[in-house]
């Protein structure tokens, strides 16, 4: 999955999780009253949230960067 495809689909209200390594993992976007932040981590643990998409997407959080993730994923894993 492609930068601008995840973007757009949390843009549009969208909760993107994946399986990787045997884990499960949640990309969501937060909006609260005043801010809007990006949520990554496992989907039964804590999450990592930053109000960058950039920060998420390209630092190594889990031994892999979320883009790093969703390249190695096939598209069968993704689930929207």
């Amino acid at each position: 999955m492609s930068e601008g495809t995840l973007r757009q689909l949390l843009w549009n209200g969208r909760q993107i999780e994946f399986e990787f390594n045997m884990e499960r993992y949640q990309v969501k976007l937060v909006n609260y009253a005043f801010s809007t932040e990006y949520a990554f981590g496992k989907k039964w643990g804590t999450k990592i949230t930053s109000p960058y998409f950039d920060e998420i997407y390209f630092t190594r959080h889990y031994g892999y960067s979320l883009s790093e993730m969703l390249q190695k994923v096939s598209s069968s894993q993704i689930y929207y």
